[in-house]
């Protein structure tokens, strides 16, 4: 199957090339381009080596266009083996802002995937030094990246005035962006003022002449910038920007200066890596006290699994097989399946064979060659043949696929939204006759949190309403096993809202958006998921689900930002009917009566911390 491929161009001097060019190069530039590349749900680039993150999620903020490079016949697979070639000469040592950069490797890339590159892209480091401006700051350039390749192609220096403060900022910030590092400041009213428009900061005052720095800078960018959004860092030369160097009494570099909303907190000299770790987490911790419920002794909560539950049997293959076979028009009927769809679903339910015994002895599976060219559109016909009571052994088909991660793939990129359409079905048509397509559907939607891409799926724009909606149309069910797998999709959800929100500073791990997952889903949609559960806690009788249920609610509390969740459950009583549930012997297992108990105290000191803050 074909896939896009897309260029984001992103200007790294924020239009500043577009007003300055022309007057300080005799010659027009757009932009100082930095470029990534677009493929399989992922945006590539190069800066401290290869780095990729959900699309338009970088530090880069958003691009100012966003270039069609057409389609690659390329697979994902081979695509990463690439990658993994790439890394090997795209490291974060060979950056260097003219020769190896962030365009090379969208141009090495491109052309790989689709055999072309935009020109005017590469071509402009050449451009540049081409002008006399850029012969000027050739020398300051081959100061910070070594010497260049490009420049032997280009006039010698010519000998002038040192660039003003003005260019040496811009170039600065030009190849921190663009290398993915921290970026000096050569201003000094700018600094003042970044100083004082940040909770948090860490200035790292450092000379061209100093050894010691230049084995600690890269330590520097990496602590500052695994902290996210939690801390700014800011580099200053002090050979370059002197009025600073005397403005914050620096004597020595490194020196390393802290503040907190706009004063001084701390500082130190010298290239100490560990005392340099500790000063910035100090800070952080001054600067973002940590979340009451750490402080909590929440053994229960803890020892939860953050395991999605999965629905993953496999050992009803032929019966479900059977099942399904009744439901369709016989041979010769019309809507009757062709002789090829029967050759079809027969490999379906062969390579669902396979897969099991390759389980079960630890064998290899079964390729993706072997499922069919056409098992998803003859899913989906059998899907829109078959009356919605009789779907459910087709639903069952489909959860069992979907727990390779190759089919999970391939709904994840499906445009007919498959899995939203099924969702959406159980609240449209709910009855009597159609319970066991409900509690198949609701089992795919368990099964999706078995792959990171498919369990990010469901959450995504494209798809959160509809699992918000089969979520909160399946929890107070009649039937207790539809209740019971409601529960455990609440959980799932929930893990995965726990697990984003404890990695949120991490920019490789797949979330919806890049950061925190809570924040993509909205706190609307978190309070509808909470105000559901906890009206079915309070319905609920059987302990198991119950424990299910509570589980849920402290995955999404814990460590909560805005704590509404909290203090909606406050509002709706939640702590009084736990307390009820635990009198009346509802929950009786120690393990789900103490965790009542901790998510009763989640709720009360989120509640006062949101008290006393506002």
């Amino acid at each position: 199957m074909p896939t896009r491929v897309q260029v984001y161009l992103y200007d790294l001097s924020q239009g500043m090339a577009r007003t300055m060019s022309l007057g300080l190069t005799g010659r027009q530039i757009d932009g100082i381009w930095h470029t990534s590349v677009i493929i399989f749900g992922r945006e590539w680039w190069f800066g401290q080596g290869v780095m990729n993150a959900i699309p338009g999620t970088t530090m880069h903020g958003n691009p100012v266009e966003k270039i069609d490079m057409g389609e690659t016949e390329i697979p994902e697979e081979v695509f990463m083996e690439f990658i993994d070639n790439m890394r090997e000469t795209y490291t974060a040592d060979s950056y260097h802002l003219l020769d190896n950069n962030c365009n090379n490797f969208s141009s090495d890339v491109c052309n790989f995937l689709v055999g072309r590159f935009p020109d005017y892209i590469t071509n402009l480091p050449a451009d540049f030094l081409n002008t006399p401006f850029g012969q000027m700051m050739r020398p300051m350039i081959e100061n910070m990246f070594g010497p260049s390749r490009v420049a032997q192609n280009t006039p010698p220096p010519i000998q002038s005035a040192p660039p003003s403060l003005q260019s040496q900022q811009l170039l600065s910030s030009i190849s921190g962006a663009a290398s993915g590092t921290v970026p000096f400041m050569t201003d000094l009213s700018q600094l003042q003022q970044s100083i004082q428009n940040s909770t948090a900061v860490v200035v790292y005052f450092t000379s061209a002449t100093c050894p010691p720095c230049r084995v600690v800078a890269p330590i520097f960018d990496e602590i500052v910038l695994s902290k996210g959004k939690e801390i700014v860092g800011i580099k200053v030369d002090i050979g370059i920007a002197q009025a600073i160097g005397r403005a914050f009494e620096v004597r020595s570099t490194p020196t390393f200066m802290f503040f907190l909303r706009g004063t001084k907190f701390s500082q130190f000299s010298g290239a100490n890596q560990a005392e340099l770790r500790s000063s910035i987490d100090l800070l952080i911790y001054s600067a973002h006290p940590a979340h009451p419920h750490t402080l909590l002794s929440l053994t229960q909560y803890k020892g939860l699994s953050g395991t999605p539950i999965l629905f993953p049997s496999l050992d009803s293959i032929d019966p479900i097989f059977a099942k399904l076979k009744t439901f369709l028009p016989v041979a010769g009927a019309e809507n009757a399946l062709s002789e090829a769809e029967v050759k079809q679903l027969d490999k379906i339910q062969a390579w669902l064979h396979k897969r099991n015994t390759a389980k079960k002895t630890e064998s290899a599976e079964p390729s993706m060659g072997e499922l069919g060219a056409t098992w998803k559109p003859l899913l989906g016909k059998l899907l829109n043949m078959l009356p919605y009571e009789n779907q459910f052994p087709a639903l069952d088909i489909v959860r069992m696929l979907i727990l390779h991660n190759r089919v999970a793939e391939v709904y994840t990129k499906d445009g007919n939204l498959t899995i939203v359409n099924l969702f959406h079905n159980v609240a449209s048509k709910d009855s009597e006759g159609s319970k066991p397509s409900a509690l198949m559907t609701l089992r795919i939607a368990c099964n999706a949190f078995s792959t990171p891409l498919l369990g990010t799926y469901v959450l995504s724009s494209t798809a959160r309403d509809a699992t918000k909606q089969l979520l909160v149309t399946t929890l107070l069910s009649p039937a207790a096993q539809q209740r019971q797998t409601a529960a455990s999709l609440a959980f799932d959800i929930s893990v995965k809202v726990a697990q984003s929100r404890a990695q949120k500073t991490d920019t490789v791990t797949p979330t919806v958006s890049g950061g925190p997952l809570e924040h993509h889903l909205g706190e609307d949609w978190i309070v509808e998921c909470l105000s559901a559960i906890g009206a079915a806690i309070e319905k609920e009788q059987a302990e198991e689900i119950i424990h299910r249920l509570v589980a849920s609610v402290g995955n999404f509390l814990y460590q909560e930002e805005t704590h509404a969740g909290a203090v909606l459950l406050s509002i709706l009583g939640l702590g009084e009917t736990l307390e009820s549930k635990i009198k009346a012997h509802a929950v009786k297992s120690a393990n789900v009566v103490g965790l009542c108990r901790e998510v009763q105290e989640m709720i009360r000191t989120a509640v006062a911390e949101n008290e006393r803050s506002s």
